[in-house]
């Protein structure tokens, strides 16, 4: 097959089942039926006369000439995303202006309290807030701006660092009423935990209340940090936060000192400089993260 020929659509396709590892996943995301799909894949494999996938009774897994491919297929992906990101900014006049802004669950939680302020005077802005993991990967959801716990790797990101914040435990008072020891941090392995599971396992809090637990289970896991929050302010369990969410909830904090600390960042595209509003988003926020820090320090020192 000629490289000139290949389109866009069999690199989605490829991409969609390597990220899966099933027919199944792949086809829920791109929208078709399995065997449409798997026959995308066979014609892929055909036209380039590579294997691409084992087929196993667990799913399809990449070949070695899969792996190698499925770099340059991310790639393609971003430039993709990232060139109609930069034609929508394009079109910053607009009355349909968007700004999207991809952060971590805390974020969304902080940030969406706080949406009018963030666009307060700036027109028909619309704001488009995406919880994902994946912090840096801007172009997944062409993203403008994203916010994690660790700066970007990319050379065309500009990142910030919004500073340096701590884990703590947290309790509600109807907790407290009905486990009077559990101020005494002697008796924390025999307490009720609520914490995380699935693919929120492998998160800071997750590590560290496994290590106050000897790698014994909690008797409640999420895979939500907003149901975490809402387990521990029930007063069903006590659990670890972050201190800028938890001294916020009216939990009553039982760590006299930090159990862990994370840094965070905010990171942007460099055209995003030359868009005065989604740039006047972007300080905004950094203002409101600064803001929120401060004050936490504050709370905490007392």
């Amino acid at each position: 097959m000629n490289s000139n020929q290949l389109n866009w659509d069999a690199v989605r396709v490829f991409l969609a089942v390597a990220e899966h590892q099933s027919l199944s996943g792949a086809a829920a995301q791109l929208s078709v039926s399995q065997p449409t799909l798997g026959r995308h894949i066979s014609r892929l494999e055909d036209e380039l006369n590579l294997k691409l996938f084992d087929r196993r009774q667990t799913g399809l897994f990449l070949t070695d000439s899969g792996r190698r491919l499925l770099e340059v297929a991310k790639t393609m992906a971003s430039g993709a995303a990232d060139f109609g990101r930069a034609v929508d900014l394009e079109k910053s006049g607009a009355p349909d202006q968007v700004c999207r802004i991809t952060t971590g669950e805390w974020g969304l939680y902080f940030l969406s309290r706080h949406a009018a302020e963030i666009v307060e005077g700036l027109g028909d802005v619309r704001l488009e807030f995406y919880a994902d993991d994946s912090f840096w990967d801007l172009s997944r959801h062409s993203a403008d701006i994203a916010i994690g716990n660790r700066p970007p790797s990319h050379d065309h990101l500009i990142s910030q660092k919004l500073g340096e914040r701590h884990f703590h435990v947290y309790a509600a008072k109807a907790y407290l009423n009905t486990h009077e020891d559990a101020t005494d941090p002697a008796t924390w392995q025999d307490q009720t935990w609520a914490g995380y599971c699935g693919t929120r396992a492998r998160l800071k809090s997750s590590k560290l209340l496994a290590g106050l637990l000897d790698e014994r289970a909690c008797r409640y896991a999420v895979n939500n940090s907003v149901a975490l929050c809402e387990l521990i302010r029930s007063g069903t369990a006590m659990g670890i936060l972050p201190d800028w969410i938890g001294e916020y909830e009216d939990l009553t904090r039982l760590s006299a000192e930090p159990i862990g600390q994370s840094a965070s960042w905010l990171s942007f595209h460099e055209r995003l400089r030359h868009h005065d509003k989604l740039h006047e988003i972007k300080k905004r926020i950094v203002d409101l993260y600064h803001r929120r820090y401060h004050e936490t320090s504050q709370r905490v020192a007392r």
